[in-house]
């Protein structure tokens, strides 16, 4: 690891891009180390000497993602909104507009997220369980279940909305993604739901 670490950024970010692009495609069974290298402009020999293994590589593309995704949001704009549907609205466009200049992580991610191959399940497994854990804290607050009419269903509803938001990226896949229509859509969404489970007074 150290020997790619002292590549230049610009390098190191093509390697990078190249694995995101290629796991991210065809997955990790499928996905090969030459595959890699070839999109990479590099040796096969170079990215065992890099990263050791496949799976190794997999992994420190999981971290790399982890990173740059909680580093996206700005939780004081967050703590800001007083509403869990403008909190969600909010951090939804900051994750797209993110993604938007760094499509590779995005066909990686929700590649992950269909990933069974038992050779990385446990560490999706843990990384999954810290997504969750990073959104709850980075959205739900315990007021929010005061405005619905039922307060039990405020963690369902901030889940269904989770599960909307990765259906959201797994149809782009691979595909144009288009910020502003998936950002409409998501956002009727929202409103729909908000009338349908929000007190009287918390409708807009």
């Amino acid at each position: 690891m150290d020997k790619f670490l002292a590549l230049t950024e610009e390098k190191r970010t093509a390697i990078l891009n190249a694995a995101l692009q290629c796991f991210g495609k065809f997955g990790y069974e499928k996905a090969s180390i030459n595959d890699i290298a070839v999109a990479a402009h590099i040796s096969k020999a170079s990215v065992f000497q890099y990263f050791g293994s496949k799976k190794q590589l997999y992994i420190y593309l999981l971290e790399y993602c982890k990173k740059i995704i909680e580093g996206i949001f700005d939780k004081e704009a967050l703590n800001s909104q007083t509403d869990l549907f403008d909190r969600i609205l909010a951090s939804s466009r900051m994750e797209m507009e993110s993604f938007q200049n760094q499509p590779f992580i995005l066909q990686f991610i929700t590649s992950a997220w269909e990933e069974t191959s038992p050779e990385v399940a446990d560490t999706l497994a843990i990384l999954t369980e810290e997504a969750s854990g990073f959104r709850n804290d980075l959205v739900l607050r315990e007021e929010d279940a005061l405005k619905f009419k039922n307060p039990e269903d405020a963690q369902p509803v901030f889940q269904m909305l989770l599960l909307m938001a990765e259906g959201y990226a797994a149809r782009y896949r691979g595909a144009a993604f288009d910020f502003q229509a998936v950002m409409e859509d998501f956002e009727e969404n929202i409103a729909i739901l908000r009338k349908n489970f929000y007190k009287e007074e918390y409708q807009k």
